[in-house]
């Protein structure tokens, strides 16, 4: 079986409450994109990089030590590519339509956006500073840089900037916080506190767009609710075409108030999504009953 996808970004509610914790509010804040050679100038860490394989691609991939990511990077030194079945799906739809795009919130290492960018163009958004000097040099290595637009940013409905946690044996279930110090991850486990980022809207997004059609991975530990809002996303929805967005559908997702769900539910629904299970069936049950990853996918195209 395979693994469940990682989680990246965040979790946080972004209501007026929590507000009044972020430690910067500007309307104006843009995209933190990034050159992957400035990033790596900017920091004297060395890194283990391996080459990593897929489907009949090979390819620079940097990781952490097994100790501080036992996910993604412990599994891929033992030579497992971590959701390769769900990857390669993704890899061979891009190949398959050349209009499309990949758009990765929450990249984390790359496992999704350095592959698609040796097929096609790829926007990955990453929070996590450490993570992403792994996925600049990476991209460097890879001789990607052309395909790939690499943004240090959460995804959220608000642009802020936010202090994140992270769970200190997992890099990639990283997320928002609203206080100082980090306390627990959103479903409860032991965290530390990472430097802040700032948050964008999805709608930020489409003037770096180089196509008008594209497939969307969110992985953002419960966040995806705040991902997915009329004001934040709506823009973004009616100016690209997206068949299918993958979801991770996790603990920390169904923590949030029904109507809260039931808002992101909606945003599909009111565009005409149906959910569907990685395997590609449909999905009937109530969704507390979903786990692990999920599909929406657009009925009309």
């Amino acid at each position: 079986m395979e693994p469940r996808l990682l989680t990246d970004v965040p979790r946080s509610t972004a209501n007026e409450s929590a507000a009044r914790n972020r430690l910067d509010i500007s309307p104006n804040e843009t995209p933190n994109a990034l050159l992957p050679v400035s990033v790596i100038k900017s920091s004297n860490e060395t890194f283990v990089c391996k080459t990593a394989t897929l489907m009949d691609m090979s390819f620079p991939f940097c990781l952490y030590t097994a100790n501080v990511d036992d996910t993604v990077s412990g599994l891929m030194l033992k030579g497992i590519y971590y959701e390769s079945g769900l990857v390669s799906q993704c890899v061979q739809l891009l190949r398959r339509d050349r209009r499309l795009q990949l758009v990765d919130i929450g990249a984390n290492l790359g496992l999704w956006s350095l592959p698609a960018a040796r097929v096609s163009r790829v926007i990955a958004v990453e929070p996590n500073w450490n993570t992403m000097l792994r996925l600049a040099k990476a991209v460097h290595l890879g001789a990607v840089s052309s395909s790939i637009t690499l943004l240090h940013n959460a995804v959220s409905d608000v642009r802020a900037t936010f202090l994140m946690g992270v769970h200190p044996t997992n890099q990639g279930n990283a997320f928002l916080i609203n206080s100082t110090k980090c306390k627990a991850t959103p479903i409860g486990e032991p965290c530390r506190t990472l430097p802040a980022t700032k948050t964008i809207l999805l709608n930020d997004l489409v003037p770096l767009m180089r196509s008008k059609a594209a497939l969307l991975k969110v992985d953002t530990e419960g966040h995806e609710v705040n991902v997915f809002t009329e004001s934040a996303a709506g823009h973004f929805f009616d100016q690209i075409d997206v068949p299918l967005v993958f979801m991770e559908w996790g603990g920390a997702l169904k923590k949030h108030q029904a109507k809260i769900i039931r808002r992101l539910l909606n945003f599909f629904h009111n565009r005409d999504y149906t959910v569907f299970k990685s395997d590609n069936s449909r999905l009937e049950t109530h969704y507390l009953r979903w786990h692990g990853d999920i599909i929406f996918k657009k009925m009309t195209q």
